[in-house]
């Protein structure tokens, strides 16, 4: 862990740092591309169409890409289009984007600066050299939307385009994909892979009469796969979350369930883990938030079974122990899972977002389940996995696009090869950071929390109140209620919905909170009266592990130079203090005994802290993505004997 903080730390921001912003020679291109923008202004619709129908019928017969000239000739092509379709000029930072966008790179562009409109015009471009663009979202939703913003565009240039099915046929899929440019979430891709994999797979291991009497009948089961075999041009909007944060967790294709679980092992388990004391018996490690279990403990769980002759386990008795700590130790209700109609239903971490179709492995989802007293659900067997990041490195070119990449570009570059571009602001941002608060107890806290939200309500400014959780969702409502403060709770929603209300958060007076960043990549407007108030306040409630995700969420105030502010509030007893740095969280404690609320500032300390914890999730995503490669080369090795 060590050298991977060493490695990581020397790329992390710091006061004396500044990021590789695109001006000096990406900032001479913008001049070019101006006025290849006025020789398209004088083209007609059509005579705008045939010549980029000429571009991309030339760029594709070679291999290599366009000359820099023709490049600029063609971002200023697409720059007109944008303009005809809808209503204005593109800014310098954003054509400087496009341009940067083209190349193997994440472009950093702050939130409310148009990444939506530039990612678009890079597809557009892309699919001027190659056949199969892939644009990648977080969720359906702003995958139809972002395309249904850039569908005239990509009509007037004569490119086509398509949305992935939520839930179509293989034959509507493949559809989808035929066109130049595809847009859907970022894992469906992923998805859609694996699923042509198993079909491969099974097809090898079918009889080789059937599999001649397929290809005589033409049949050939290339041509029924969903995806293309060759990944063209992949481009990913929250580049961060997608690339990095989510990344810690694989792709995971289930088969059939192989029928009823038998819940004696999970019910035994449970009671023999209530006996075990932390420390004594196991210790928990952070961050990956593991068991492991003491010798003796285990040779003392191993006794209690040794008379139970009828008991049969599907995985090694140490698993059902460790499993049942974790579920009574590490994962919470209303924090990592909630419980909806006697299912349980995993929270994702870093969005707040509630997915009914994922489980967790090798047990550990029974376990919760046997910890609610729920029907416990037999596990279906893993068909087929793969790390986001072997899955993205199969497309030849990858770009993304994000409000917060520059704390990570060492990971990007690693991993990926993309080197991070920072794009300035078109104009210069006027947000208040105001000095992180820090308090003895969450409950302090929370009293402070709604205090200041009252105080701004009641002035008619917006505030957005960002929680890490949806139990402490709750606990602000709870606290906002209680002083008469109204607001809008979202959490837990993935649709329509959920963009509507992050939408309305920029009225005057509106109150929302918002798990984590729910509704991120929708655009709030504060309001002519909500400016005059000091425009939107955002609020986080507790640290995330990674500043930048902290970023993100203050990045939803002050858009597009308007005014607005941020503040976090943090008490000894949130998590990422608490459970990563004990010694930290004593001090909070002490220094706000007496009134609640802390003189010191531990802003400092807390950074130090999270870039730690930065470094281990970088760890182990490393050891991840070995296993999973080593896990692939056994498949392959296996398959040719």
């Amino acid at each position: 862990m060590a050298s991977a903080l060493q490695r990581l730390s020397s790329c992390l921001p710091t006061k004396h740092q500044s990021p590789n912003l695109w001006g000096n020679r990406r900032g001479r291109c913008v001049p070019e591309i101006r006025r290849w923008e006025r020789a398209a202004s004088a083209q007609t619709d059509q005579q705008l169409r045939e010549q980029s129908l000429s571009v991309r019928d030339a760029w594709r017969e070679r291999k290599k890409g366009p000359a820099k000239r023709e490049l600029l000739k063609a971002i200023g092509m697409v720059a007109e289009a944008v303009y005809r379709t809808h209503g204005f000029r593109l800014h310098d930072v954003q054509l400087s984007a496009i341009y940067c966008g083209t190349s193997d790179r994440i472009v950093e562009m702050q939130t409310g600066e148009g990444k939506t409109v530039v990612t678009g015009s890079v597809a557009a471009l892309k699919a001027f050299s190659w056949p199969g663009v892939h644009v990648g979202t977080t969720n359906a939703y702003l995958a139809e939307r972002d395309r249904a913003s850039m569908i005239g565009v990509f009509d007037l240039l004569g490119l086509t385009s398509a949305n992935l099915p939520d839930s179509g046929t293989p034959a509507q899929v493949r559809a989808a994909y035929s066109g130049d440019i595809t847009y859907g979430p970022g894992y469906q891709f992923g998805f859609d892979y694996l699923r042509d994999q198993v079909f491969l797979r099974e097809n090898r291991e079918s009889r080789l009469g059937n599999r001649m009497l397929n290809l005589i009948n033409g049949n050939d089961p290339v041509q029924q796969l969903r995806q293309p075999t060759k990944h063209f041009v992949s481009l990913i909007d929250e580049a961060d979350s997608v690339m990095i944060d989510e990344a810690a967790t694989p792709l995971v294709i289930s088969g059939t369930s192989r029928g009823a679980e038998n819940p004696l092992p999970f019910k035994l388990a449970r009671r023999l883990a209530h006996d075990l004391e932390q420390d004594a018996d196991f210790t928990i490690k952070l961050p990956e938030k593991s068991i492991d279990i003491d010798d003796r403990a285990l040779s003392r769980c191993h006794e209690a079974i040794a008379s139970c002759k009828d008991l049969k386990l599907n995985r090694p008795w140490k698993n059902y122990i460790s499993n049942a700590l974790r579920a009574k130790l590490v994962l919470r209700r209303d924090v990592d899972y909630v419980v909806k109609e006697g299912e349980v239903m995993i929270v994702d971490q870093f969005t707040g977002r509630i997915f009914p179709d994922r489980t967790w492995q090798d047990g550990l989802h029974q376990a919760v389940e046997c910890k609610e007293d729920i029907e416990i659900k037999s596990a279906p067997p893993t068909v087929a996995r793969i790390t986001r990041q072997r899955y993205l490195q199969l497309y030849q070119q990858l770009s993304g696009f994000t409000g917060t990449a520059w704390g990570a570009r060492h990971e990007f570059k690693l991993i990926y090869q993309c080197r991070v571009t920072t794009i300035p602001t078109n104009l210069k941002s006027k947000r208040n950071n105001l000095t992180a608060r820090f308090f003895a107890d969450q409950n302090a806290k929370h009293t402070a929390i709604a205090r200041d939200v009252m105080a701004r309500h009641q002035k008619g400014q917006p505030v957005l109140i960002g929680t890490r959780t949806i139990h402490e969702s709750f606990q602000v409502r709870d606290a906002l209620q209680a002083v008469g403060c109204p607001a809008v709770l979202l959490n837990g929603v993935q649709d329509r919905e959920e963009s509507e209300i992050v939408a309305a958060a920029g009225e005057p007076g509106v109150v929302t909170i918002a798990t984590n960043m729910a509704g991120r990549g929708t655009d709030i407007k504060p309001t002519a009266q909500s400016l005059a108030a000091g425009g939107l306040h955002v609020i986080g409630t507790s640290p995330n592990q990674s500043p930048r995700i902290d970023r993100q969420l203050i990045g939803r105030a002050a858009r597009q130079g308007c005014p607005g502010s941020s503040q976090f509030f943090v008490s000894a007893d949130d998590e990422v203090v608490e459970n990563f740095s004990p010694g930290l969280a004593k001090r909070i404690a002490r220094s706000g005994r007496h009134t609640g609320e802390c003189r010191t500032n531990f802003s400092n300390d807390l950074l130090n802290v999270q870039h730690t914890i930065e470094a281990a999730k970088f760890q182990q995503r490393q050891t991840m993505m070995r296993q999973d490669s080593w896990m692939d080369q056994v498949r392959k090795s296996i398959e040719r004997e």
